[in-house]
């Protein structure tokens, strides 16, 4: 080998490599499988904050039976909103676990929409009531819509979403995708926030960066799964309301929602913990559970890692030369 070199994927690539919603939550399935069997690297996510609304997030992982490990770059920028650009873009890098070179290069945002929602899936196998009627969604953006494909998907009993979003087109657009998607689906436009969150059998919060409380545990049924897709707007002591408190790793959780942490000594599981049955998921009807996922690069590492694998049989992508390794690397100019 005199040359090395790595795939690049755009997002057209990434696209076209065609990862579906429900091999994604396949994926996530197993990574978080490997999570609650301690077999991965994942440390909490380190980041920059440029704009008071704004995060760059540094998300490295390996997952050690499936020999993938790399990293990803993302940012969330909650006013891109307003000038008509994604408010969350990501990069991600996979490395070889022998060599330590890089061997791909792709566009991350698309992963990172899919495996979110993905997740969210896996939370709906092991915790969600399989009755659910009514799904509540605050928040109408790309991951409501994710979110809600998903959700509905795992569970077909879902006959109503009730759904806010203080931005007009948001809202607007929620419905005009999704409804022919879902065509045994009413969809009812809520006024408040409460409206949207009293009465569901499942709760998804994919709002942005949100700093006040603005939803309360009080408002949430007996029997419902909540899931705070983006974390934040929930009063500071929520762990202590619900009868299960599940999350995704509470190490990175205690670092980037202490928020709440510093209200609960330990959650009841990890979720990696249930899907690999150390722990039970929901053991009744009854149980009100919470759900915070905040989010695992072992997921961007085991998407990506496929997207590469689909990509390549697609004959998409290009081969980029990083280095000629026949030629040392010479003496700089002083």
């Amino acid at each position: 080998m005199s040359k090395m070199s790595f795939t690049y994927l755009s997002e057209p690539d990434v696209l076209e490599a065609g990862l579906s919603l429900s091999e994604t939550v396949e994926l996530c399935t197993e990574s978080l499988r490997q999570h609650g069997l301690k077999q991965i690297e994942n440390p909490p996510k380190s980041g920059i904050h440029p704009q008071p609304d704004a995060f760059l997030h540094s998300m490295p992982a390996w997952v050690m039976e499936k020999n993938v490990c790399g990293i990803k770059w993302v940012s969330g920028f909650s006013s891109n909103v307003q000038k008509k650009l994604p408010s969350i873009v990501g990069m991600i890098i996979l490395n070889s676990t022998e060599t330590g070179f890089p061997t791909a290069v792709l566009d991350g945002t698309y992963i990172t929409a899919i495996r979110t929602a993905g997740v969210s899936g896996v939370s709906i196998k092991y915790l969600a009531r399989k009755d659910s009627e009514v799904l509540g969604i605050v928040g109408t953006g790309v991951q409501g819509k994710y979110n809600t494909l998903c959700i509905t998907h795992y569970l077909p009993s879902i006959k109503k979403i009730r759904y806010y979003d203080a931005w007009a087109p948001s809202l607007e657009s929620f419905k005009a995708q999704l409804q022919p998607l879902l065509p045994n689906v009413t969809f009812e436009p809520v006024a408040t926030i409460e409206e949207a969150v009293r009465g569901a059998d499942v709760f998804a919060g994919c709002t942005g960066k949100v700093t006040e409380s603005i939803f309360y545990a009080d408002w949430v049924k007996p029997g419902a799964l909540v899931l705070p897709v983006h974390g934040g707007g929930w009063e500071p002591d929520v762990m202590t309301k619900f009868d299960k408190v599940v999350v995704d790793d509470w190490a990175q959780i205690s670092v980037g929602m202490s928020q709440y942490t510093a209200h609960c000594k330990a959650p009841y599981a990890e979720l990696g913990e249930i899907v690999c049955e150390k722990k039970a998921g929901r053991e009744n009807d009854q149980e009100r559970i919470i759900n915070f996922n905040y989010g695992l690069a072992i997921h961007d590492m085991i998407c990506g890692a496929r997207v590469v694998e689909k990509a390549k049989q697609k004959g998409l992508g290009v081969e980029l030369e990083l280095m000629d390794l026949a030629k040392p690397i010479p003496l700089p100019q002083v």
